[in-house]
């Protein structure tokens, strides 16, 4: 194994989500959080340079990577995936519908 702290990557995915959040209007931070004001809002037990590190895709030391990936993860999921057009096709849908439409316009319910 390596020698000395190891280090991980937040994904460009976790990232953005984190940014997003960061940017966006909140009680007292009408126009986004700051580095600091977000490092208070997580509970993060480092330095918002740290946090500043994750979020350009710096490599951050794996305990403080492990907390901010777990509470992007618990506070800000990730969108549903959408339905390519093959598994629409199949007949696969997000949520299930009561009614069908018909091929002649007509509004069918299923039993």
């Amino acid at each position: 194994m390596a020698r000395g702290r190891q280090t991980r990557k937040l994904r460009p995915d976790q990232i953005s989500r984190l940014e997003t959040f960061k940017r966006a209007p909140h009680d007292g931070a009408q126009h986004g959080y700051s580095l600091p004001q977000l490092r208070l809002a997580m509970a993060l037990g480092c330095s918002w340079e740290t946090l500043q590190k994750a979020l350009q895709g710096l490599p951050v030391w794996d305990k403080h990577h492990d907390y901010i990936a777990q509470w992007i993860e618990r506070f800000l999921p990730a969108p549903p995936a959408a339905i390519d057009g093959k598994a629409a096709a199949s007949g696969e849908r997000n949520e299930p519908d009561e009614e069908e439409a018909g091929t002649d316009g007509s509004v069918r319910r299923q039993g």
